[in-house]
């Protein structure tokens, strides 16, 4: 299978909507506000210069996949930092290379608008940690969550 990956475009968003809700189902959120979803559609697929969604394509050019990128200030660094959001490819396909694409071609996008780097969370449990294990560094920082709203991830 060719997996090419593109940015993200009005016309995904019955498909991105069906992969989204896999996504949720993969980390137990199936209940999650529609509202939730579609404002996070809209930041998708607005103008923010911050929040940014990309697609994995199949050979027919059916939509297999997405990462979702925030950019923000850091400082620690001397550039903005892309934090990767969201990233899930339809379980069909899984294995064939479509989760590497995804991280590949955001790590690309991070390179050529010079940003300092690419970071993500995942959980313990996530068996994609053996693909993450071999596109970038685990580091020993725990995330601590104080939950301003129900159902904060």
């Amino acid at each position: 299978m060719t997996i090419t990956v593109r940015d993200l475009r009005l016309a995904d968003e019955p498909r991105w909507r069906e992969l989204w809700a896999g996504y949720l189902d993969f980390y137990e959120y199936p209940d999650l506000d529609p509202k939730i979803t579609a404002n996070t559609w809209a930041m998708l697929s607005g103008e923010r210069a911050d929040v940014f969604g990309m697609v994995a394509e199949a050979d027919a050019g059916a939509v297999i996949g997405f990462v979702h990128g925030v950019v923000h200030a850091n400082t620690w660094i001397d550039k903005p930092i892309c934090y990767l959001e969201d990233l899930f490819v339809d379980p069909s396909v899984r294995g064939q290379g479509a989760g590497r694409a995804l991280i590949e071609a955001l790590i690309a996008h991070a390179k050529a608008n010079d940003w300092g780097q690419v970071y993500w969370r995942t959980a313990e449990t996530n068996p994609a940690r053996k693909l993450y294990d071999q596109v970038a560094d685990k580091i020993d920082f725990v995330t601590y969550v104080h939950a301003l709203s129900p159902k904060t991830v």
